[in-house]
């Protein structure tokens, strides 16, 4: 029999659970007393790479709780946790689990329509902003190109053209771009970004990092026109399209393709409106005469260039964000429709005044066309705070935690080892691989098929969705009595099969009778163990083993030794028996306890990632000795 060890009972933030706010502390509880082992005992680290500082190490609890104070700020998101640990019988034990902050609760747990109901902090503000910062940028790059087209046409006769709005635009962007920092500074509010504003805010996460930059690209814009630099100038601005591309929904399902098809996109819709806005102030200060006429023509030979790149850049964002399906279902779905159906109109005003441009200045078609523009712009901005709709089957990063009262189920399929926590609701599904490295998470390529019988005999298929390489999770409606869940699992280069597990419904938690059942068994005497043992490959090939020991000796070396699990529920099995099944989460580590009259165990399964360890007890009959 194996040396006891120390087993990781809970933690704080919960394994494999989700908090709202950052936690101050990270908290281990063990089933024994534990010494921090090394000076890097605990390691946080978020999805990027990113260490988390942490403060000293707190004994607590006799010695058997870990305690490290969180030294820097957490931002939402996904976090790994390592650590490392000496058992009282010297060994180091080391392990690992995640956990998620924050806005990255959304993602575990919603669904399409959830996700699509997901409100913006300041939206309304940030809405506003984001349509000056568009049109901002319109005026500033949009100008500098209309000014080269000016200079081309202008002859002294003509007069002097009307001056760009590029200052303007840029006093307007740097305005815009500093009101944008202070949303993120205040959590969504101006007056507590300008009155009470959180720098850790801005300065340790990527929005805030993002919108730093983009006002000092403003800044320097402004600087730069005013001294005349106008080529550094639109090197500055296009400091600040690179930053709108980072920071756009594409962005978040393409990290490549998802920022250079935003920047183009907005680039290109820019020119279009600001050189456009500065063509027309030009003809009309010309009288729109034969010249004026002239520049107009070469603005649109520019434009149809502009309006195809718009169209195809357009045209992917939205195929990386929305399915057609979408378009009327969800409200980021409506308001791209509506943004569609303004370019449409925008596009038909474009081809009227160039098929008009012969006989005369269409005015009119191109004032409206403008105008058309500058609402494209404000529905752009509104689509910016409007959340995507989310594919429901798509993967998600992190599993969700547990709905009330869960229990872990494990079994074997061949050589993959099975370990589901059942909630309400849903189950989550973690399959392991012989090769697994628990500490650095799974390498291997799964798939899974989920069918469940419910008590009455009906079978029905439950569709899963990842949740992490070898993590999937599926909702479940549970019904009263035996659920049979048959998990089909394969691995890459590995041996898969299904296997059947057995969750009871509801649970019923009983902390009482694993106390009892282990002081039973401490006060068993000799008597005599079956023991079968399958790891990795060997499933159900090793030849039975009989021991002798004695109850003490036996519950020693037991996980619960301690009377306590993370996770426990009791039910009878078809012969009236108790049974009890236990849940590790942390260790993934499953154990089912059929107890007798005297609440001693006789019989034990237990399964762990890579092993599937079933044991029967026999005990020497009363008087016997």
């Amino acid at each position: 029999m194996a040396q006891a060890h120390a087993v990781l009972l809970f933690a704080a933030p919960a394994i494999e659970g989700a908090v709202a706010t950052a936690p101050k502390e990270i908290s281990l509880v063990f089933d024994e007393p534990v010494q921090p082992s090394g000076a890097k005992w605990l390691m946080v680290k978020a999805g990027d790479g990113r260490s988390v500082s942490l403060g000293r190490a707190e004994r607590g609890a006799g010695g058997k709780q870990l305690t490290a104070p969180v030294r820097t700020s957490m931002r939402a998101g996904v976090y790994a946790v390592t650590w490392q640990a000496v058992a009282a019988d010297g060994d180091v034990m080391s392990g690992g689990y995640r956990f998620a902050v924050g806005s990255a609760v959304a993602g575990l747990t919603g669904t399409s329509g959830a996700a699509g109901q997901q409100q913006t902090s300041g939206a309304t503000a940030t809405a506003v902003l984001r349509w000056v910062l568009f049109g901002s940028f319109a005026l500033a790059v949009g100008g500098l190109v209309g000014e080269r087209l000016v200079a081309r046409r202008r002859e002294p006769e003509h007069g002097a053209a009307p001056r760009s709005w590029t200052v303007p635009g840029t006093v307007a962007g740097s305005v815009a771009a500093l009101g944008l920092a202070v949303l993120i500074a205040g959590g969504g509010s101006l007056g507590e970004g300008l009155t009470s504003p959180s720098w850790s805010a801005l300065f340790d996460g990527r929005p805030g990092v993002l919108a730093v930059v983009e006002v000092a690209a403003w800044a320097g814009a402004l600087v730069t026109l005013r001294a005349g630099w106008r080529r550094v100038a639109l090197g500055s601005l296009a400091a600040g399209l690179v930053v709108e591309g980072l920071r756009a929904h594409p962005a978040g399902e393409s990290a490549v393709w998802g920022p250079v098809l935003t920047g183009v996109h907005l680039t290109a819709a820019a020119v279009w409106i600001g050189a456009l806005v500065q063509v027309i102030r030009t003809g009309a200060a010309w009288h729109w005469n034969q010249a004026a006429r002239r520049l107009l023509a070469d603005y649109a030979r520019l434009a149809l260039a502009l309006v195809v790149a718009v169209l195809v850049t357009g045209t992917l964002s939205g195929l990386l964000l929305v399915s057609p399906s979408d378009l009327f279902d969800t409200d980021f779905g409506r308001v791209l429709t509506v943004k569609l159906a303004l370019v449409a109109c925008v596009c038909a005003l474009a081809l009227y005044a160039r098929l008009r441009m012969a006989e005369r200045a269409p005015r009119l078609a191109i004032r409206v066309e403008v105008s058309a523009l500058a609402a494209v712009l404000g529905v752009t901005a509104l689509l910016g705070v409007t959340q995507p709709p989310r594919d429901a089957n798509a993967a998600l990063p992190f599993a969700p935690p547990p709905s009330g009262n869960a229990i872990t189920v494990g079994g074997r399929a061949d050589e993959i080892g099975i370990a589901a926590t059942a909630s309400a609701g849903q189950v989550v599904l973690r399959l392991t691989a012989p090769d697994t490295d628990l500490e650095r998470g799974p390498s291997t390529s799964y798939k899974t098929a989920l069918n469940i019988t419910y008590p009455s005999g009906r079978t029905r298929t439950v569709k899963a969705r990842a949740c992490g390489n070898g993590c999937f999770v599926a909702p479940v409606t549970w019904r009263t009595g035996l659920n049979l869940l048959t998990v089909r699992a394969e691995a890459e280069g590995w041996r898969g099969g299904q296997d059947t597990l057995r969750v009871m419904w509801p649970l019923q938690p009983d902390a009482g009778q694993l106390t009892r059942a282990v002081k039973a068994m401490n006060k068993v005497g000799r008597f005599t163990l079956h023991e079968l043992v399958a790891s990795d490959a060997d499933r159900l090939r090793t030849e039975p083993t009989t021991l002798t020991t004695d109850g003490k000796t036996f519950i020693a070396s037991e996980p619960y030794a301690q009377g306590t699990a993370p996770q426990s529920a009791r039910f009878a099995d078809a012969d009236g028996n108790t049974v009890l099944a236990l849940g590790f989460p942390g260790e993934r580590l499953a154990l089912e306890l059929t107890l007798d009259d005297h609440d001693r165990v006789v019989r034990e399964t237990l399964v762990a990632p890579n092993h599937l360890i079933q044991r029967t007890f026999r005990y020497p009959e009363r008087g016997n000795g």
